[in-house]
């Protein structure tokens, strides 16, 4: 299984892979090539993205995919599957016998739904509540048994739904969440960690109180990169408890998403903070640790649904278009929108079309439909009535646009008692969890989709209650969480509503009636439903993972009665029609029940005549890696020189806690060079010990060139200057450093920046280079403040520096401190811009949150208070006169009395003047938890 850091998954690259692992095999059959064969191929081998928004992705040719990311480029194309075919050959040369352990366990502590409750057209509750995440997070462990006796960490597989678009659109290339939570556990356990996705259709970066109360710091997303770590530690926590569970083997509760909302909304009722590092986690799974196990796959392409030969675009709903609402696919890409004008607002993309053609496309549309000789809306009723398969939607198509091929590729594993599918698709909750129902061995966990009726009002009533009016139904709002009631529906349409959700879909497939699932019964009794209800238990598994964003992309896949309720951009984006998760999930279900004894998934007439299809995308593929791999070449040895030589030409200052050090340097350019930059710390024994790397630490940057440098560069004398950056933080966080130590500060010492890079000194003529920067100290930051007061007797030391903020006119007016630590420094990254945001959730100030999203890299304490402060007393000498200020620094002369803690902020010295004396505080008097202190001596007056 490999796994990237790419938007989407991409069929054509992904096969790429598969043939490049054949071709080395056939090469080192025929005695070409050295080495041992992989005997891997697309079939057996998985590929999942990370679904990263930070990382380029030039890898694809659907032009539909541009507007979103990046152009495609035939290099990267050829450049991404190497380095996947690498990945591969470097782990098959390491391989190890390992015991394996897997456990999934409930997590939600930084994910949410993505598009939340919602009322249908029809007036019926739709959507899913914000915390209707799959909620869970599963790992798998393979520990190094070479010696039995005493395993080791090796591998983790960790698959949790969750997009990676914390820091989209800083215009900085980053890992993300991902690869902060793998930074930690990583360094922590000395394992490498890989991550999948399970819902990434549905499941997003928490946001504001759609789950959690703001003081348990849920501002992820769009907030800067220092939230990473925030999250990040929230994340791992949880995968180390979860490791822990598999170790002692905790017994596997019962757990449901229903009772997993009403849960969560109790303690956030209660106030209860949720903390996955100070609590057990009780598994929803567990598979023991194993030895021996059978690791097996299955791989097949299936044609699509036969009402969509071709993936589909926008989606748009004929019911709305006969009732005068013209809804356009593609021109409204991807999305199937009300005209802007009627709803009041602006929208650039159709004014523009408007201006260019002078047409109003909604009002075209209505035209036509008006300009029928019958009424539309009667004739469409009567129709639907009469059982006419009218299609419930109309799609513009999504072939080279968004998807590369039409066959679908669907893939599953089973690693021992592990049950793992990989959906071609950002796939939602619901179809996750229906997977996992399916294949469990409890016959009487079965999800078909969120239902709101499975709730209560907070009266305790039913959700959905006859109405006012005979043949109506009176149903609460879901978007209030039932607090109000939505005005009264037709009764039908709550049926209609419950069919949709919970009727079996049955054979929608082969139902010539229906379109083949693509019109809707009028009879409720015979709607095909979200999902088909067939459970595999007698095939099933201990544990099931089901992966999404895997081998291939068809978009989101709602289930049917959200394709069917309201409008949204991941409805928009489904490939694979109405009963499209259903589609999926069946086949998924299928060859996972085949892998482990079931019946043979069937394979259609149309399964068949689509292989055509893929061996067309394999032909596709292997052309475009070999014009690839070809124009690389050429373009590679047609480089002019880099300019100048690699050396270092600005070197790092002295730097404090809350500041960075940089190093410039003249480096190669951005096509032959990624500098590998470290940062080094001076051990006690003189040795140096890298301590931050660019998982984490560094960050890197290259000054561009300007079109007036394209002279130079031609010439080979234009001088590539990159510059690293290395902050000393100061966190609430323990974050681990390179080594695995832990640590909530840098520590203070002697640093280093040590670089690798190349430098092309001619055509055709790389060579490695390697710098070292001067060395740059990291001590404490002194911008503490301490006002030495005398009260009596006592010695009262206020600590500051505090700020007040107002806002609002000074309508609400924010203390922050005692010490309000600085929020930035001065940098060449353009990145590190900015000041504080202010949050309001609820009237009044008390739960406001402030985050300073683009100061600075790395996790930085806001605010806090001295750890410690120590009240020198100068008592008189010989002669009964007081010792000068200097003597405060000579022992000696002073006696050395430790203040309490008061308030915060202030701090006391009880009784230290009861006899003539006088008092002071030195550097190094006044100590935060991080060692931060004063700058100079204070002392009453001063």
């Amino acid at each position: 299984m490999i796994a990237n850091d790419l938007y989407l998954p991409n069929d054509l690259l992904n096969r790429r892979v598969g043939q490049l692992l054949e071709e080395r095999d056939l090469q080192i059959e025929a005695g070409l090539l050295d080495g041992e064969a992989t005997g891997l191929t697309d079939a057996n081998v998985a590929i999942t993205v990370s679904h990263n928004h930070n990382s380029a992705f030039y890898s694809t040719p659907s032009w539909g995919t541009w507007v979103f990311q990046d152009v495609f480029d035939i290099r990267f194309f050829e450049y991404y599957a190497q380095a996947m075919v690498d990945a591969v050959l470097e782990a098959t040369a390491d391989m190890r016998p390992v015991r394996m352990g897997a456990v999934t366990v409930p997590f939600n502590e930084i994910q949410a739904h993505t598009y939340g409750p919602k009322v249908a057209y029809d007036g019926t509750p739709a959507g899913q509540p914000y915390s209707h995440t799959t909620g869970q997070l599963s790992v798998m462990v393979f520990d190094d048994i070479t010696d039995p006796d005493d395993p080791q960490p090796f591998i983790n597989w960790v698959t949790l739904g969750l997009h990676p678009e914390w820091t989209w659109g800083y215009d900085v290339v980053n890992g993300d969440i991902t690869h902060a939570t793998m930074r930690i556990v990583d360094r922590e356990l000395g394992t490498t960690t890989v991550m999948s996705q399970r819902e990434t259709g549905s499941s997003g970066p928490h946001k504001s109180l759609r789950v959690h109360e703001p003081h348990e710091r849920r501002e992820f997303q769009d907030n800067g990169l220092e939230q990473l770590d925030h999250g990040a530690r929230l994340w791992a926590d949880a995968i180390h408890e979860a490791i822990d569970a598999i170790h002692e083997e905790r017994p596997v509760v019962d757990w449901d998403p229903v009772s997993a909302y009403l849960h969560n909304e109790a303690d956030n009722a209660a106030g209860i903070v949720s903390d996955p590092s100070t609590h057990s986690v009780d598994p929803i799974a567990l598979v023991p640790f194993s030895t021996g196990f059978t690791v097996d796959s299955l791989s097949r392409r299936f044609a699509p649904p036969v009402m969509r030969p071709a993936p589909g675009l926008s989606n748009c709903n004929t019911d709305r278009l006969f009732h005068g609402d013209a809804q356009l696919p593609i021109l409204g890409f991807p999305d199937c929108t009300e005209n802007p004008d009627s709803l009041g607002v602006t929208d650039p993309l159709w004014d523009g079309i408007e201006d260019q053609t002078g047409v109003d496309a909604f009002e075209l549309g209505n035209e036509v439909v008006d300009a029928t000789p019958f009424d539309e809306t009667e004739l469409y009723d009567q129709l639907k009535e009469a059982g006419v398969p009218i299609p419930d939607s109309y799609t513009g198509t999504a072939l080279t646009a968004v998807e590369e091929t039409a066959a679908v590729h669907i893939q599953v594993m089973g690693i021992g008692d592990v049950g793992v599918t990989f959906c071609p698709c950002e796939q939602f909750t619901d179809t996750a969890l229906n997977v996992q129902t399916r294949l469990d061995r409890d016959p009487d966990t079965l999800w078909v989709g969120w239902d709101w009726e499975a709730l209560t009002r907070p009266d305790g009533t039913d959700w959905c209650q006859p109405g006012a009016a005979e043949g109506t139904m009176s149903c609460a709002d879901p978007r209030t969480g039932g607090a109000t009631v939505l005005p009264d529906a037709a009764a039908e349409d709550v049926e209609r509503m419950r069919a949709q959700i919970a009727n079996d879909a049955g054979n929608w497939e082969s139902d010539a009636t229906s379109a083949f699932g693509e019109s809707e019964a009028a009879s409720p009794e015979d709607i095909f439903g979200n999902f088909r209800h067939e459970q595999q238990t007698e095939h099933g598994y201990g544990m099931v993972v089901s992966v999404g964003m895997a081998n291939d992309y068809f978009g989101y896949v709602p289930n049917y009665r959200e394709m069917r309720a309201h409008d949204h951009y991941r409805k928009a984006l489904n490939g694979l029609g109405l009963h499209g998760a259903d589609y999926l999930a069946d086949r998924m279900v299928g060859l996972a029940a085949e892998l482990n004894g079931g019946a043979t998934y069937p394979t259609t007439p149309q399964d068949l005549a689509y292989q055509a299809e893929s061996w067309r995308a394999d032909a596709v593929a292997r052309t475009m890696g070999y014009l690839a791999a070809a124009h690389t070449d050429v373009y590679d040895a047609a480089l002019e020189a880099d300019g100048g030589t690699p050396t270092v030409v600005a070197q790092p200052d002295d730097i404090t806690l809350f500041d960075a050090a940089e190093v410039t340097f003249v480096g190669g350019s951005n096509w032959t060079d990624l500098p590998d930059v470290v940062v080094e710390r001076r051990e006690a024994d003189g040795t140096w010990q890298v301590v931050g790397d660019l998982d984490g630490e560094v960050q890197v940057r290259v000054d561009f060139p300007t079109p007036e440098d394209a002279v130079a560069i031609e010439a080979g004398a234009y001088d590539w200057h990159w510059t690293a950056n290395f902050e000393a933080f100061a966190s609430e966080l323990s974050l681990p450093e390179v080594d695995g130590d832990l640590v909530t500060s840098t520590p203070f010492g002697t640093y280093r920046f040590v670089i690798d890079g190349h430098h092309r000194a001619g055509v055709g003529d790389v060579q490695p280079y390697r710098l070292e920067s001067e060395p740059f100290e990291v001590g404490p930051w002194t911008g503490i403040t301490a006002d030495v007061e005398i009260d009596g007797d006592d010695v009262v030391v206020r600590v500051g520096p505090g700020t007040e903020l107002s806002y609002d006119d000074g309508a609400s007016t924010y203390r922050v401190g005692p010490i309000d630590y600085p929020d930035t420094y001065e940098s060449s990254f353009p990145f590190v811009d900015g000041g504080r945001t202010r949050f309001t959730y609820r009237s009044g100030i008390e739960d406001d949150q402030f985050y300073c999203a683009f100061c600075r890299f790395r996790p930085w304490v806001d605010a806090g208070d001295a750890a410690r402060v120590t009240v020198r007393v100068r008592r008189p000498g010989p002669g009964g006169a007081l010792p000068g200020l200097g003597a405060c620094s000579r022992a000696e002369s002073v006696e050395l009395v430790d203040a309490v803690r008061e308030a915060p902020g202030v701090w006391r010295a009880v009784d230290v003047l009861t006899e003539p004396a006088a008092a002071c505080v030195l550097p190094g008097d006044v100590v935060d938890e991080f060692g931060n202190t004063i700058a100079e001596m204070r002392f009453p007056g001063a």
